[in-house]
């Protein structure tokens, strides 16, 4: 199983993450690929029986809002042509994704 967390950032530093735009972007790349599940102010998705994606929010150190990707699969090839996709996206709309965390664990 392999597992990367991806935190999605303004490109210019200076601008503000507007989280609600970003958000809807990645959920609309989502509903491409599965059936969203919205929980409050996270979008869950699951693209195939293998594969699972969950889109949250946190606050940093310094009270400013960041936006996870984190993806866990077996298939690390549809896992990064899908991340590619809405990291594509993202760039289009003046946000970068970077990588926060990785692992892969198999049982």
């Amino acid at each position: 199983m392999f597992e990367l967390e991806y935190v999605v950032l303004p490109s210019d530093p200076s601008n503000v993450l507007r989280s609600t735009y970003a958000l809807e972007l990645i959920e609309k790349d989502l509903r491409e690929v599965c059936n969203v599940v919205k929980a409050g102010a996270s979008l869950l998705c699951a693209p195939s029986s293998d594969t699972l994606i969950v889109v949250f929010t946190s606050f940093n150190e310094g009270r400013q809002l960041n936006i996870h990707i984190k993806v866990q699969s077996i298939n690390s090839q549809s896992l990064v042509n899908l991340l590619s996709k809405i990291g594509s996206r993202l760039r289009e709309q003046g946000y970068v994704m970077t990588l926060a965390t990785s692992s892969s664990i198999f049982k």
